[in-house]
């Protein structure tokens, strides 16, 4: 039983980062400078341009459009780990890892449980 951390990790981000790749390529930027904008290595991000890494899900067109934007927004490093975390916030409300899940096993078919009410509260919050 794979966690939905594990598939964001192995699937989501993978993917995240090569739409992320391809957008700022098609804004004309060079691969050394997509690497510095995402912090990877050059080679990363020509293994994410040729398909070779994140490839094993495709998003659909809302994602790819707010991948795009996340694009623009980046400048620095840093502002690649606040994209990237919006984006899988997004995967989330979009339930890409549910999606994963059911493809991967039909015991996920009516599965709901990365996304149930929590059991305990925690401090003073009602």
């Amino acid at each position: 039983m794979e966690l939905i951390q594990e598939l964001e990790v192995w699937y989501i981000i993978p993917t995240i980062r090569k739409e992320l790749a391809l957008a700022m390529k098609n804004q004309g930027l060079k691969q050394v400078e997509i690497a510095k904008k995402i912090g990877l290595t050059k080679s990363a991000v020509n293994q994410y341009l040729s398909n070779k890494r994140g490839n094993e899900i495709k998003f659909n067109e809302k994602v790819k459009q707010e991948v795009n934007s996340s694009s623009k927004r980046i400048i620095t490093e840093f502002d690649s780990i606040r994209e990237i975390q919006h984006l899988i916030n997004l995967s989330r409300q979009e339930k890409i890892a549910c999606q994963i899940h059911r493809n991967l096993d039909n015991n996920y078919k009516s599965c709901n449980v990365c996304f149930e009410q929590p059991l305990i509260k925690i401090g003073n919050k009602k």
